[in-house]
Formats: C-alpha cells, sequence, structure tokens
C-alpha cells in the first residue's frame, strides 16, 4: 500500500533493497537509514548513531546523537531538488514507522522536495 502520490513497485523495491541492508547492520535497536535521491538516483545515505554535530545540537538532538534525517542531508552533494526516504526495519526486517520525529520534520519539509517514510503497510508521503 502505497500513500497518496503512488510509486512504482520497481522504484520502491530498488530503495528497500539499499536500505535494508544498510538498516539491519545498524548495532542499535532502534534501527534507521534515509537515503537522499535526487533525479531517481540515490545520491546520499544516511544513519541514527551517536555522534555529535554543531547542527544536531541546534536542533536540539538529545545525548550526542545524529538522525539519520540529518546525517543524509549534510553528506548529500547538492542541497536542492531532493526527496527523502526514511526507512526502518524490526530485528526481523519488517519495515516499521520511519515518520521523523518534531525535531526533524519542520527542516525536513523546508529543505526536501518530498518526504517519504515507511509504515508496516508501505511507504507514505508527507509533502
Amino acid at each position: 500500500m502505497f500513500g497518496p502520490e503512488m510509486l512504482s513497485n520497481r522504484r520502491i523495491d530498488k530503495l528497500i533493497e539499499t536500505a535494508k541492508p544498510v538498516c539491519m547492520n545498524i548495532p542499535r535497536q532502534k534501527r534507521h537509514c534515509s537515503l537522499v535521491v535526487c533525479k531517481n538516483e540515490i545520491v546520499s545515505i544516511g544513519t541514527n548513531h551517536f555522534k555529535t554535530h554543531p547542527r544536531a545540537k541546534r536542533l536540539g538532538y538529545r545525548y550526542d546523537e545524529m538522525h539519520s534525517e540529518l546525517d543524509a542531508f549534510l553528506k548529500a552533494p547538492q542541497k536542492k531538488n531532493l526527496s527523502l526516504y526514511n526507512f526502518r526495519f524490526n530485528r526481523f526486517g519488517e519495515m516499521r514507522i520511519a515518520r521523523p520525529c518534531k525535531l526533524c520534520m519542520p527542516w525536513c519539509i523546508a529543505v526536501f522536495d518530498k518526504v517519504y517514510f515507511t509504515t508496516p503497510e508501505g511507504v507514505e508521503r508527507i509533502k
């Protein structure tokens, strides 16, 4: 099941094939992976991890952690015409809700043209 804007199964499957192994190798209980896409090409991949960054501090992230959205955005070579895809998988490899948190949501909506996230039922679009 897909959100208001239908994504092709092939396209979403390709993104899942990229994100799932990355997520499954994160040594944390919550495995988040964000893909930044420009013109149907993945331009950066970010994960949630314990590492501080000045921008993360300004956004109010706690415990010296980096959210996957910010990690992916900072790694992106360009900062325009980007879409964000947030993925989260449990230890069994099943998709879970990966909606950006209240700290990430405002800047993600301002920076990305489109924001997608996983749910147990599929992928939904925020913007």
